[in-house]
């Protein structure tokens, strides 16, 4: 059964943006015929992840569990709960100070800290927790997905509800399937904000899973996604040359301004081949992004599902993605008074590219228990000519988890 994930878009949430996970794969590699037998996953699954980049930055650790039952031949019922820690230190939006004119002391001299060569960065800490239940529903050919959602932060609290819908075809072979969600957020206040906003965020998704032979299976899908409301980041500024700087370790700066709306179009293929002579399987994908931002973003990944015995698989993943910059992207401006309607210097809307790879682990102890550890290391890096070196994180990923098959 696809279900048709909803997701908080708070302040953390886009600090990780470019943290993803190998999802689903090792079943498709067992399961040969491709085909989902449904009743045959239940169970209840745990897993922890520690996401940390370097130099002090953005830190969070990520307790999560899972479960999945079917009390009817019809009737599939799930849900997740997660706990995520959050801190460590971020960007502000200015550039660094070695790149700004601050007044100087009574003497003459610069301020300490004025030919520091580094982004500015804030301290932040937070928890969210959340969870999601999910009720799957089969009549014959056709399937039906109800899901709810909440989550919490001290800053950000969301709500969604999303339904899927799927239908199998030619004996199974081919599904279609469609999906809606719909985020109900708030955005409380802090940072730049001072009073309590809203944000809605919309999704539709259509999709086909395609059987092309007993080793060979294939997923296109395509998203529109549409946001309205306060889509600043609160804690995101830009740094005005007009204004007079007098403190190098936090500069002022103004607040951020993002359209309140956002259109998303986003196109995925991936394909999946059994190579039986080697007890393995390929799996390769493609990720097309546009947004009304003007930002359009490529994303590629490859991983490769090695069975080792009969109890082991190693999972080798190579991502590589890459993203033109936002129209209204700055790094600073010259006048306050003249200044645009749009503007950010938020790195993650710049001209960059990253670099993710690793590997992942799973061990069957027994037909009723897995165990699976994985690393993954994000490199990102920026592809403009103005924006500081030092802004783009490097991030080391690690996981481990376990479930119970019933």
């Amino acid at each position: 059964m696809l279900f048709f994930c909803q997701k908080s878009e708070g302040l953390y949430r886009s600090e990780r943006s470019p943290l993803t996970s190998l999802c689903g794969a090792f079943a498709v590699f067992l399961y040969s015929s491709a085909r989902i037998v449904r009743g045959e996953n239940q169970g209840v699954g745990y897993r922890f992840e520690s996401y940390r980049e370097e130099g002090g930055r953005i830190a969070v650790e990520t307790h999560s569990g899972n479960f999945e039952v079917q009390p009817k031949s019809w009737l599939t019922l799930s849900g997740d709960v997660v706990y995520d820690a959050i801190s460590g230190t971020t960007p502000t939006g200015s550039p660094p100070p070695s790149t700004i004119t601050f007044v100087p002391d009574q003497n003459g001299n610069p301020p300490p800290g004025a030919m520091n060569q580094s982004v500015p960065l804030s301290p932040m800490t937070d928890i969210r927790e959340g969870g999601s239940v999910a009720a799957g529903f089969s009549f014959g050919q056709h399937h039906f997905a109800p899901q709810f959602s909440i989550s919490q932060e001290h800053d950000y609290h969301s709500l969604g509800a999303a339904f899927n819908y799927s239908i199998d075809l030619n004996e199974k072979n081919t599904t279609l399937n469609a999906g809606w969600s719909h985020n109900w957020d708030q955005v409380l206040p802090n940072g730049f904000l001072h009073s309590t906003v809203n944000k809605e965020v919309d999704d539709l998704f259509v999709g086909v899973n395609q059987l092309l032979g007993p080793k060979t299976y294939v997923n296109f899908n395509l998203t529109y996604g549409h946001s309205r409301g306060y889509l600043n980041d609160q804690y995101k500024g830009v740094l005005f040359d007009t204004f007079p700087q007098g403190d190098p370790e936090s500069p002022a700066l103004e607040p951020e301004s993002r359209p309140r709306q956002r259109d998303r179009y986003i196109g995925y293929g991936s394909l999946t081949h059994a190579v039986s002579k080697l007890k393995a399987s390929a799996e390769g994908s493609y990720r097309f992004f546009y947004d009304s931002y003007g930002t359009v973003s490529h994303t590629a990944n490859l991983a490769w599902f090695q069975k080792v015995g009969k109890y082991l698989v190693v999972s080798p993943m190579f991502r590589y993605a890459r993203q033109g910059a936002a129209n209204f992207y700055v790094v600073r401006l010259p006048d306050f008074d003249t200044r645009p309607t749009y503007y950010s210097a938020d790195y993650r809307l710049s001209k960059l590219e990253s670099l993710t790879y690793g590997l992942n682990v799973n061990w069957k102890f027994r037909e009723w228990f897995w165990v699976d550890a994985g690393y993954k290391r994000m490199v990102m890096q920026g592809l403009d000519s103005v924006t500081s070196a030092s802004a783009y994180p490097t991030a080391n990923i690690f996981t481990i988890g376990g479930r119970v098959w019933f």
